[in-house]
């Protein structure tokens, strides 16, 4: 596909723009370089990838869907930090924890920002929500409103357990009922994820028959489908003049569209509904007690609280859905793959938790396998490569690289997870990375960042960690996961998903233990 790319922005249909682009081009580049010098001649910005007019350095950041594989590569020969060029626009590039923290927990402020990216200005044109919204008085308002709503919900507390729990064991009895046959287990993980956040924001489940959340789960998928090329999109735009990307464009204006409307006419109901306890009316009730300060923030800001709570409600729904079903098919995919540590995780659960009941959240600090397995799962497969990419707020140095103000900036979860020199043999797969000698304590938790750091961390993480313990436990304690019979072992290749990255289609078998 990539030489197809490479092939195609020099067709015909092109050629309007060819000539105000390589003009742009070599203008912005001396600009930007003269200006920095003038700032500070001694300042020295990062290495940089080789670039050429109009595509940047589209064709030397190897395979597009596996750049993070290749950005671990070249900070052998640059260093941890260095940058690039998105057709026009200069991109830095941070490799291996020790440049993260220093950038986003370090210099927190300096790099909370969101670039504003080609598609965002079609779909979220003002940036509403909290994962592309500019870092300014607005989103610190939404964000703290929705941490509070959050916490009041029991966002990562115990309360949390009823909702998830009813869940994993509703999951539970659907795959019984498969008797061990193969099975591709996407829908299934799929819809329990997207029920847990949709009971949470919208105050009860769903029956998974449901018309109406398998419209939702229909419109997730959309998503993802097309996500990849929109990624290489927003991070190449000029691909949009290509054919291929054209038809990509419209289905995915079109299934944002289709989500939002959605979103709104759930909410519409809901807003009727009397003593539900959901997101949308916590929402509502802590806005009201921050307005009625005269002083807050919220009566000096220019803003549309109904558009931010609707792209909040968004992003919190797809997030939650989306992060969770696919580490739990990595999850799966994994234990299939290594029967022995299942077995020892099963053992383990057995003693600990009986035969008679699920896991509890009670029981999480005396089953340290299950953490490990976890911890492990999240660094062998990275979910969120590049994470979403930072902006600079002001000038910085990071690593005696100097990166100017509103700069975008991609941190590079994979190095942290996958560098050799910090991981031994770092693709295989080993739950003893995160446990001490004698086998009952975790270790090393703090050297993986799959929520990534700082101010933009994951607002999510303590539920999706609560999700992830109860399912995983929950379904080796009642299931032995392994490859369809004939097969030693599941083959899964990476597929590329735009920021995630998700297992290519499998199927599995998961044998009642009881």
């Amino acid at each position: 596909m990539f030489s197809t790319i490479r092939l195609e922005i020099f067709q015909p249909t092109t050629t309007v723009i060819v000539g105000f682009t390589f003009v742009s081009f070599l203008v912005a580049r001396v600009l930007f370089k003269n200006i920095c010098r003038c700032v500070n001649p001694e300042r020295k910005l990062p290495p940089c990838l080789t670039s050429l007019p109009i595509v940047g350095s589209l064709p030397f950041v190897g395979d597009p869907a596996f750049m993070h594989v290749h950005f671990m590569q070249k900070a052998k020969e640059l260093g941890n930090v260095f940058a690039f060029y998105m057709c026009r626009r200069y991109v830095v590039v941070l490799n291996g924890k020790q440049a993260i923290q220093d950038a986003f927990v370090k210099q927190s402020f300096a790099f909370s920002s969101r670039t504003i990216f080609y598609l965002t200005k079609i779909i979220n044109p003002r940036r509403a929500g909290i994962v592309e919204h500019v870092f300014d008085d607005h989103f610190k308002i939404h964000r703290r409103l929705s941490v509070n709503v959050l916490k009041n919900f029991g966002f990562g507390d115990s309360s949390m357990e009823r909702i998830i729990t009813h869940e994993v064991e509703d999951l539970v009895q659907r795959l019984k009922i498969k008797n061990g046959q193969p099975f591709n287990p996407e829908f299934e993980l799929t819809a329990a994820a997207s029920n847990v956040i949709g009971c949470m924001i919208f105050g009860k489940p769903w029956s998974k028959n449901d018309p109406e959340f398998l419209e939702g789960i229909d419109i997730m998928h959309s998503l993802v489908r097309g996500s990849f090329k929109s990624f290489l999109i927003n991070f190449f735009p000029i691909l949009r003049f290509l054919p291929t990307f054209k038809q990509v464009m419209r289905n995915i204006i079109a299934a944002d569209k289709r989500w939002v409307d959605y979103i709104k006419r759930i909410l519409k109901r809901v807003a009727n509904e009397k003593n539900i306890k959901n997101f949308y009316t916590m929402y509502q009730s802590e806005l009201k007690k921050m307005s009625s300060n005269s002083n807050t923030e919220t009566n000096n800001c220019d803003i549309d609280h109904e558009e931010q709570l609707i792209s909040t409600i968004r992003d919190l729904f797809f997030g939650g859905t989306e992060t969770t079903a696919t580490t739990l098919q990595w999850m799966i995919l994994n234990m299939a793959n290594n029967q022995t540590v299942q077995d020892k995780i099963w053992k383990e659960l057995d003693t600990v938790v009986g035969r008679e009941r699920f896991p509890s959240w009670e029981d999480r600090k005396k089953l340290p396998l299950i953490e490990a397995a976890i911890l492990e799962v999240m660094r062998i497969k990275t979910l969120a490569p590049l994470a979403v990419p930072h902006s600079t707020l002001r000038d910085c140095v990071v690593d005696g690289c100097f990166i100017p103000t509103g700069v975008m900036v991609m941190p590079n979860i994979y190095s942290v997870h996958m560098d050799p020199e910090e991981w031994p043999e770092p693709e295989t797969f080993k739950i003893e990375r995160f446990l001490s000698v004698d086998k009952t304590q975790i270790v090393n938790s703090d050297r993986i960042i799959p929520f990534s750091l700082g101010k933009r961390s994951c607002l999510g993480e303590s539920m999706a960690r609560q999700e992830l313990f109860f399912f995983t436990s929950s379904l080796i304690h009642q299931f032995k996961i392994l490859p369809p019979e004939g097969q030693k072992e599941i083959v899964s290749a990476e597929m590329p998903g735009g920021l995630t990255v998700h297992p290519a289609p499998f199927e599995v078998r998961l044998v009642a233990r009881y």
